[in-house]
Protein backbone atom coordinates (compact mmCIF):
# COMPACT_ATOMS: atom_id res chain seq x y z
CA UNK A 1 0.00 0.00 0.00
CA UNK A 2 1.67 3.33 -0.88
CA UNK A 3 0.94 6.03 1.69
CA UNK A 4 1.63 8.71 -0.37
CA UNK A 5 -1.33 8.23 -2.54
CA UNK A 6 -3.56 6.67 0.50
CA UNK A 7 -3.25 10.15 2.07
CA UNK A 8 -3.70 12.40 -1.14
CA UNK A 9 -7.02 10.32 -1.59
CA UNK A 10 -8.04 10.62 2.05
CA UNK A 11 -7.66 14.48 2.20
CA UNK A 12 -9.38 14.55 -1.05
CA UNK A 13 -12.28 12.49 -0.67
CA UNK A 14 -12.72 13.79 2.78
CA UNK A 15 -12.94 17.52 1.35
CA UNK A 16 -15.05 16.55 -1.44
CA UNK A 17 -17.41 14.99 1.47
CA UNK A 18 -17.59 18.28 3.53
CA UNK A 19 -18.07 20.77 0.11
CA UNK A 20 -22.05 21.01 0.99
CA UNK A 21 -21.60 21.48 4.60
CA UNK A 22 -18.90 24.40 3.80
CA UNK A 23 -20.95 25.75 1.23
CA UNK A 24 -23.87 26.03 3.64
CA UNK A 25 -26.06 23.78 2.17
CA UNK A 26 -28.56 21.91 5.08
CA UNK A 27 -26.56 24.00 7.77
CA UNK A 28 -28.12 26.94 9.48
CA UNK A 29 -25.68 29.14 11.18
CA UNK A 30 -27.08 32.24 13.13
CA UNK A 31 -24.82 35.46 13.03
CA UNK A 32 -24.47 38.74 14.97
CA UNK A 33 -25.00 41.32 12.53
CA UNK A 34 -21.26 42.72 13.58
CA UNK A 35 -19.81 39.23 12.46
CA UNK A 36 -17.24 40.33 9.31
CA UNK A 37 -16.72 38.08 6.62
CA UNK A 38 -13.60 36.35 7.76
CA UNK A 39 -15.69 35.24 10.82
CA UNK A 40 -18.33 33.72 8.30
CA UNK A 41 -15.94 32.32 6.16
CA UNK A 42 -13.82 30.63 9.25
CA UNK A 43 -17.21 29.29 10.58
CA UNK A 44 -18.29 27.73 7.57
CA UNK A 45 -15.44 26.33 7.04
CA UNK A 46 -14.58 24.57 10.44
CA UNK A 47 -17.93 23.41 11.18
CA UNK A 48 -18.23 21.92 7.73
CA UNK A 49 -14.92 20.04 8.50
CA UNK A 50 -15.76 18.77 11.43
CA UNK A 51 -19.79 17.95 11.56
CA UNK A 52 -19.88 14.42 11.29
CA UNK A 53 -16.48 13.79 11.34
CA UNK A 54 -16.36 9.92 12.51
CA UNK A 55 -18.44 9.40 9.20
CA UNK A 56 -16.69 11.40 7.00
CA UNK A 57 -13.21 9.65 8.16
CA UNK A 58 -14.79 6.18 7.86
CA UNK A 59 -15.39 6.60 4.06
CA UNK A 60 -12.62 8.42 3.51
CA UNK A 61 -10.27 6.01 4.73
CA UNK A 62 -12.20 3.03 2.92
CA UNK A 63 -11.82 4.95 -0.66
CA UNK A 64 -8.64 5.52 0.21
CA UNK A 65 -7.28 1.79 0.86
CA UNK A 66 -9.01 0.55 -1.82
CA UNK A 67 -7.61 3.01 -4.20
CA UNK A 68 -4.25 3.17 -2.89
CA UNK A 69 -4.26 -0.82 -3.03
CA UNK A 70 -5.75 -0.51 -6.62
CA UNK A 71 -1.93 1.59 -7.48
CA UNK A 72 0.03 -0.55 -5.78
CA UNK A 73 -1.32 -3.54 -7.64
CA UNK A 74 -1.34 -2.04 -11.02
CA UNK A 75 2.82 -1.12 -10.49
CA UNK A 76 3.37 -4.53 -9.45
CA UNK A 77 1.71 -5.74 -12.73
CA UNK A 78 4.12 -3.52 -14.88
Amino acid sequence: MNLKAFLIIFVLVYVSISLPEIFGIGTVIDWVPEAILFQKLKGYVIEGLLNNILGKTVIACIVGIVVSLVISKRRQSK
